[in-house]
């Protein structure tokens, strides 16, 4: 009588990326931390050059904008650890949503430097002269934000949904904060009227930081095997 043992395909529930874990709380808190330093403006009605320019003199604008900067470098290349590794590839939506986000988290890094260096326009404004790298900011940002707050919406659900990726709780925020960065940074040129929901893009670094630590707790792997005969 022989016997021989039959293993079905290695199944993970996550590949081994712990810089991952690491960098997307830590991505999380400066971008947190940006965000409680960021200047505000509160004129409405006012044009959006003058609203720039009330922003651009702030001296919390440079130190800010470099928490966020480096904030969203780390989340992005945390979500891009993710999908090259595969990590959430026990689900197929988590995996494709991931991989849409880890896309749109990486064309925000530039977006988010240009916003930093913008503020070389303050004099230009003043003087009422021509300010491209702020024309252009807004352009992108129109572009930029929108995707990277609506991806991170989408994996802050189906990451809670499919279990793979932070908690409900998690979600809540991210869903609130990707939606709203998104229709306040994507409509910013046209109306003022999202502007108050730029503060919600606060909800993003609370979701990073859940998931991030969620993620960091979780185990490596699981291998299923099959029956002896």
């Amino acid at each position: 009588m022989s016997s021989a043992t039959t293993a079905e395909p290695y199944v993970p529930t996550r590949s081994a990326s712990p810089a991952a874990g690491w960098l997307l709380p830590i991505g999380g808190l400066l971008f947190f931390a940006g965000g409680m330093l960021h200047p505000n403006e509160d004129r409405p009605g006012a044009r959006m050059a003058q609203k720039l320019l009330v922003m651009y003199v702030d001296p919390t604008w440079y130190p800010a904008h470099t928490l966020m900067l480096v904030g969203v470098a780390c989340m992005a290349t945390a979500l891009v650890v993710l999908v090259r590794r595969r990590s959430l590839a026990v689900n197929f939506t988590a995996h494709k949503t991931a991989a849409v986000a880890a896309v749109a988290a990486t064309m925000a890094v530039p977006a988010t430097l240009l916003h930093l260096i913008a503020a070389t326009d303050a004099d230009r404004i003043n003087d009422h002269l021509s300010t491209p790298p702020s024309d252009f900011l807004l352009i992108v940002e129109t572009i930029t934000a929108p995707g990277f707050g609506f991806s991170i919406a989408a994996l802050a659900l189906v990451g809670a949904v499919t279990r793979t990726l932070g908690s409900r709780v998690a979600a809540v925020f991210g869903v609130v904060g990707g939606i709203g960065y998104g229709l306040a940074g994507g409509t910013a040129i046209f109306t003022d009227l999202f502007d108050p929901l730029f503060p919600t893009a606060i909800g993003i670094a609370v979701w990073a930081i859940i998931a991030g630590i969620g993620w960091m707790r979780r185990p490596t792997a699981s291998v299923t095997t099959g029956s002896r005969i």
